[in-house]
């Protein structure tokens, strides 16, 4: 018979009423395993609507789904319940009852192949968040929902003991998993998930393979950084398109300020962690007000804002202070140049680098910018090559480090003339080497052994610089991670910026003067 119809308005039909009572009745409790497993009006709402089904047709209304939640709301427990569910439990629609009411079935029933469920990462020791949940509800009361349920628990996988079913944690290092015939797929913390560590690939192969079997995947992320181009951000974009049959889930706190107090503060947090009773929230204003917490880092895991939380380069205090307005070194000196060009939109910019003072200098040679309210507008290469002519006549020049993008033919001009070992390419999209040279950017700042000019556009550019770092699981705070240099949330520009630390770098590796003594700052070379 068809559905019964709606009791409610806005009722759909959906698995997760049945699957709530299966849950409950074979897994425990996470924080009392003498309890069976409850969850929140909010939690079971999700999974409800999750599991919704079309009246007519019986088939899913979602095929893919994510939940960004803030940190601690308890979305490991709800996919490693799922999980064990795709698993065994009963999540393929399977029918009407005699009351019009929808009646789930396994998978590996009725011509369907076995359950193939897979907990994806970008790292291992990421996939534990879903697995290692899983693992506990498995074997908590000596493994009696492993053994009512007939599933083989291991630390690395689970198998069930009568059937081809299996979960298993996978990782985007692991190689190719084009075509694997899984049915349910977890994506895991996918804010962490980029091109540059696979996480990318691995989602959309993840996505294909279980389009192919009818199956379905759902992600699980904090908030994330706008212009990462994560996977967390590409299903946020997704949503904002109108992507059919993607199911998303997100509460955010109200906006609140740093200066507020810790009652709007914890009013704010009460929103976003809702029903979650176990999440002490005064613990977490705590937390929040430690000096040492950063700011963008409470509103993205606490308050669930998707927040650029990359820091300046430089403060404008410290930069201030670093200044000696209008100096440049003397006509025949050895300087460093650092070039950073565009076409229209982005600017172009030649910065110098000398010794003042015994410390590296950087200074504005010439930068182009398009003026304000033109449209139509395009770099002038003669003039850029013009002054590029000047700069190599009036300084001796010992490098010069260009950033290639649509000007790899002037380059090669410039090149030939004056030596292809002092005129150099330097790609800064290469993380590797170019967080090599804003490592020594950074140095030299903190330490104060660097001035510049205070030219406007430069100074104006670099303050723009906010650092990102090369691996995103590393701490901003260990000595050993590396930043490159990107545009800020208001995407202000930043090639006069960029310009200047490669002129940095062209000054402290580019080679001594055949009748000059060495350069006296060995500790930059």
């Amino acid at each position: 018979m068809p559905w019964r119809g709606p009791a409610y308005d806005g009722e759909v039909p959906s698995l997760g009423w049945e699957l709530l009572d299966w849950l409950s009745d074979y897994l425990p409790a996470p924080n009392d395993t003498s309890q069976p497993l409850v969850f929140t009006d909010e939690q079971a709402g999700l999974i409800v609507e999750w599991y919704a089904l079309d009246p007519k047709t019986g088939k899913f209304s979602y095929r893919r789904g994510c939940s960004r939640r803030s940190k601690g709301w308890g979305k490991s427990p709800i996919e490693a319940g799922k999980s064990i569910a795709e698993l065994c439990g009963p999540v393929r629609f399977g029918g009407w009852d005699a009351a019009g009411e929808p009646v789930g079935r396994p998978w590996g029933t009725r011509g369907d192949p076995a359950a193939w469920v897979q907990i994806a990462a970008v790292s291992e020791d990421q996939t534990d968040n879903t697995y290692g949940a899983l693992y506990e509800f498995l074997t908590a009361n000596d493994g009696r929902a492993a053994d009512d349920l007939g599933i083989d628990v291991g630390l690395t996988r689970c198998y069930m003991r009568e059937g081809r079913g299996k979960i298993e944690p996978v990782t985007a290092s692991a190689g190719s998993r084009e075509g694997q015939r899984v049915t349910y797929g977890v994506l895991d913390e996918t804010h962490l998930w980029t091109l540059t560590n696979g996480g990318v690939k691995l989602a959309r192969t993840l996505r294909r393979n279980v389009a192919k079997m009818g199956g379905r995947s759902y992600e699980t992320t904090n908030a994330f950084v706008p212009g990462e181009k994560s996977v967390a951000e590409g299903t946020h974009t997704a949503i904002d398109k109108g992507a059919v049959g993607v199911f998303y889930d997100a509460v955010e706190a109200p906006e609140v300020r740093e200066t507020d107090s810790d009652e709007v503060l914890r009013a704010a947090l009460a929103v976003a962690y809702g029903d979650s009773g176990w999440v002490d929230l005064d613990r977490i204003v705590a937390d929040i007000r430690d000096p040492e917490t950063p700011w963008e880092d409470s509103r993205r895991f606490f308050l669930n804002h998707n927040v650029d939380d990359r820091r300046k380069a430089v403060e404008a205090a410290r930069w201030k202070r670093l200044a000696l307005a209008g100096v440049t070194p003397g006509q025949g000196e050895r300087i460093g140049l650092g070039f950073d060009g565009s076409i229209s939109n982005d600017a172009t910019a030649l910065i110098g680098c000398g010794l003042v003072g015994g410390k590296p200098h950087v200074f504005e040679i010439a930068t182009w910018v398009r003026p304000e309210g033109v449209s139509e507008w395009r770099i002038p290469r003669a003039e850029v090559r013009e002054a590029v002519a000047e700069a190599f006549a009036f300084w001796d020049v010992g490098l010069m480090l260009n950033d290639p993008a649509k000007w790899q033919t002037e380059i090669d001009e410039w090149a030939a003339e004056h030596g292809e070992e002092v005129v150099v390419v330097f790609d800064t999209n290469v993380p590797t080497r170019m967080a090599r040279a804003c490592d020594r950017w950074l140095v030299a700042i903190k330490e104060g052994a660097y001035s510049h000019d205070a030219a406007d556009v430069h100074s104006a550019h670099v303050l723009a610089m906010h650092r990102r770092k090369v691996r995103l699981r590393d701490d901003d705070d260990d000595g050993r991670t590396k930043f490159v240099f990107v545009k800020g949330p208001d995407k202000a520009k930043i090639d006069a910026g960029i310009a200047g630390v490669l002129a940095l770098e062209a000054f402290a590796t580019m080679p001594a003067a055949r009748k000059a003594s060495p350069v006296p700052w060995g500790v930059y070379a």
